[in-house]
């Protein structure tokens, strides 16, 4: 590549030399390959080891300090001379049409890997004692700006000379290589010295590609109560577009910092402002398993004489019993959670992708512990993001199109899915999201990622990630004559959850009262069992010095598995089994859909059952192959999930939930005949709802106002007439309506008042 004659220092020229010598040594093996790689693709960039650097550096005795920490501390006093070093090497084993390409700074560029000691930090450990120094930051890429061409060198035409003039542009972050290189004025001429009008030559001029990252903290690594902090990160040449919002990456570059040349807001101080960025060398991708526990060869024999000395469904209820174990009950939800954490098998057939992230809804009354399993998950789950349906938008989950506040540009900003790829979203208050909020989760949910298309920009960003909701009903406790209409969702999002948990408070009986006092006693009682839900990732209270983690502990009176236990237990079978399904697991899948779709047809549930149900039995059953440590799903894997679904789909049909003051004044024969078999509901059409006075065609106006009232806090009677209408197969009248809002006020469903409804 043609470099321009450099007038070097003796120490500038030292520096070179000594990258020379490196590219010579049997050490510098690595980075010759990488220069002939660089030639090959075109590229300018060639990616020097820091470890080969610091063990040439200690065989060469290079002084009192070794030459990758002298570069660590001062960069741009070597990496441009080590790229003059690169370029002369270049020139002397390319090809001519190599050479010729000089559209780039003429200079090639040094990027950094390897060990750089205790400038491997995040943007929150990113201070202003690394201030000029090389440091490599991990974090996750929220936003990018659009791809611009930096000028570097103008050229210009004087006709009345009939003479071609150049200029240099250099801002306070281009790398100083000699007195020539000091930053210019970045004024555009449009005249001579002498007054003679200029005209830009524009394809004679030399651009760069120009891009600004916005990297952040990564979720799981900021402390509890805290935001996240981010730095900006500027990306040239090659660099751009090597990173999206979502990816999580360490780039390795220098951080600079630059006055802000805009005026002080009112208030501020108006001293000169500074800005920071770094300008970054390299980028290098990482994988999911920064925060994952390691495991020890101890570790492993304690997971097989575990998985060798229980049956599928002791396994499978004892690693459950250490899911949030101060909630007391919740068995079945706590299968559901730990299988969750497991996670299916993602499957792509040509151009499709068949997820294997699953997704629970919790649908429960208040004090139901619903918001404690979500808190649990957090903490053991290694990425796992919290958010609110109050405090999220639609964009604010999936991705946003913003507008830079310094340059007017329109960015895409990641949204939690986006950020929880390959993790957890735990949304809490999810009833309290909007309905059109809800539907931009649709095809992150099941395709796994989010498409943006607006303000010009086009693009589709992985948000492949499990849903973790927790809602309540649609009038805040279980109505059982709603039956699923209490979920409150439609059905496109309702299709979209493998499991739907109907949670009540079932206190009917004082024994069963008595369990809960006592269980939440013990908690109260035993310090390391109000601890328990606390543990952060980054603590191992059990573990040994060798760093074994003890399978169980004591909670309370009994022994259940130990938190960091089942944390090494989930990552190891989830990093070594990939389950599939074999002949016998084919035929009780297909039985197993048959069954859930005849149940459909005969009404005996409620709830919808779609093709996706198939999935989700498949997603589940491969799960419990995981859980099982097999790399075959097996019928008893088919049956465990099953029998998870088959549970869910029986809550939401007929939960029998606990009798409430408002239900007290019914007759107790009436109550018995309300649990009756369905045979004899419909032996007898008049029977409908017994205990509440609804007669069958009541019942689907009192399920059809239900789902028009969970979108507004009062309507008009006409206007719910107007709304339910077009969903009856016979359209009623507003006498007949009328009747059903007043037998809905009488029970406390809703408040009718002078021909107007309110929710409760």
């Amino acid at each position: 590549m043609a470099q321009a004659p450099r007038d070097l220092a003796d120490d500038q020229l030292e520096h070179k030399n000594w990258f020379h010598s490196f590219l010579e040594s049997p050490l510098g093996r690595r980075t010759n390959e990488r220069i002939d790689t660089m030639i090959s693709a075109d590229e300018t960039r060639c990616i020097v080891n820091f470890s080969d650097i610091r063990e040439y550096s200690e065989d060469s005795g290079d002084g009192e300090l070794n030459m990758a920490d002298r570069v660590q501390r001062r960069p741009n006093d070597y990496l441009p001379y080590w790229g003059l070093a690169v370029a002369e090497a270049v020139e002397r084993r390319a090809a001519a049409d190599y050479l010729k390409k000089d559209f780039k700074r003429r200079v090639c560029q040094i990027g950094g890997e390897g060990p750089v000691g205790a400038a491997l930090v995040n943007p929150r450990t990113l201070k202003a004692a690394f201030m000029g120094q090389l440091v490599m930051v991990d974090g996750i890429v929220t936003r990018c700006s659009v791809v611009r061409p930096k000028l570097h060198e103008s050229v210009h035409y004087s006709e009345a000379k009939n003479e071609f003039q150049r200029r240099e542009y250099r801002d306070e972050l281009s790398p100083f290589i000699d007195s020539t290189h000091l930053p210019t004025v970045n004024v555009f001429p449009k005249r001579d010295a002498d007054g003679n009008p200029l005209r830009t030559e524009y394809g004679l001029c030399s651009f760069s590609d120009h891009q600004t990252v916005t990297l952040q903290e990564m979720p799981e690594s900021a402390p509890v109560g805290q935001l996240p902090r981010s730095v900006d990160v500027r990306l040239e040449d090659d660099l751009v577009d090597k990173v999206k919002p979502g990816d999580r990456v360490r780039i390795c570059g220098v951080y600079q910092a630059y006055t802000n040349k805009g005026q002080p807001s009112k208030g501020e101080d108006q001293s000169i402002k500074f800005q920071t960025v770094l300008v970054g060398n390299n980028v290098i991708h990482l994988g999911k398993k920064l925060k994952e526990p390691t495991l020890t060869t101890q570790d492993r024999s304690n997971i097989a004489k575990l998985v060798k000395a229980k049956s599928p469904p002791e396994l499978l209820r004892f690693l459950a019993e250490g899911i949030a174990p101060s909630i007391f009950g919740l068995e079945q939800e706590k299968q559901a959670i730990l299988l969750m954490l497991l996670g299916g098998e993602e499957r792509k057939l040509e151009h499709t992708r068949i997820r294997g992230d699953m997704n629970i809804l919790l649908v429960g009354e208040p004090s139901t512990a619903k918001s404690q399993l979500l808190r649990f998950v957090l903490n053991i789950a290694p990425l796992a993001l919290s958010t609110t349906g109050r405090g999220s938008s639609g964009v604010g989950l999936t991705a946003a199109v913003t507008v830079d506040k310094d340059s007017g540009e329109r960015t895409l900003s990641a949204g939690a899915m986006v950020l929880g790829d390959r993790g957890i979203v735990c949304i809490d208050e999810f009833d309290k999201m909007s309905d059109i909020d809800r539907v931009a989760m649709h095809e992150a949910m099941e395709q796994g990622s989010v498409t943006i298309a607006k303000a010009g920009i086009h693009a589709s960003l992985n948000s492949r990630c499990s849903v973790l909701a927790a809602a309540n009903p649609v009038y805040g406790f279980y109505v059982p004559q709603l039956k699923s209409a209490n979920i409150g969702l439609p059905d496109s999002l309702q299709s979209r959850f493998d499991l739907i948990f109907i949670v009540l408070d079932k206190g009917q009986s004082s024994e069963h009262n008595k369990m809960i006092a006592a269980h939440v006693l013990d908690n109260h009682s035993s310090a390391k069992a109000a601890d328990q839900c606390q543990v952060q990732m980054d603590e191992e209270i059990d573990d040994d010095d060798d760093g074994t983690t003890k399978p169980t502990e004591k909670f309370g009176h009994r022994k259940i598995v130990s938190v960091n236990f089942l944390r090494k237990y989930i990552q190891y079978a989830k990093a070594n089994f990939h389950p599939v399904l074999n002949q016998e697991a084919h035929h009780e899948v297909v039985e197993a859909y048959v069954e859930l779709r005849e149940r459909m047809k005969n009404k005996d549930i409620s709830t919808r059952i779609t093709p996706r149900a198939l999935e989700n039995i498949i997603r589940l059953s491969t799960a419990h192959a995981k859980l099982r440590l097999s790399n075959a799903v097996e019928k008893v894997d088919v049956e465990a999930a099953y029998a998870l679904i088959k549970h869910t789909m029986t809550m939401a049909a007929d939960p029998e939930p606990a009798k409430r003051p408002r239900d007290a004044e019914g007759d107790p024969a009436d109550v018995a005949g309300a649990k009756r078999p369905r045979a004899d509901a419909e032996a007898d059409p008049a029977v409908g709802t017994p205990q509440d006075g609804f007669s069958q065609q009541e019942q689907q106006i009192l399920e059809a106002v239900a789902k028009v009232m969970q979108r507004e806090t009062q309507m008009a009677m006409f206007q719910i007439r107007d709304a339910i209408n077009p969903t009856l197969q016979q359209a009623v009248s507003s006498t007949e309506l009328i009747a059903v809002l007043e037998k809905m006020d009488k029970q406390g469903l809703i408040a009718y008042e002078d021909g107007v409804a309110f929710r409760l």
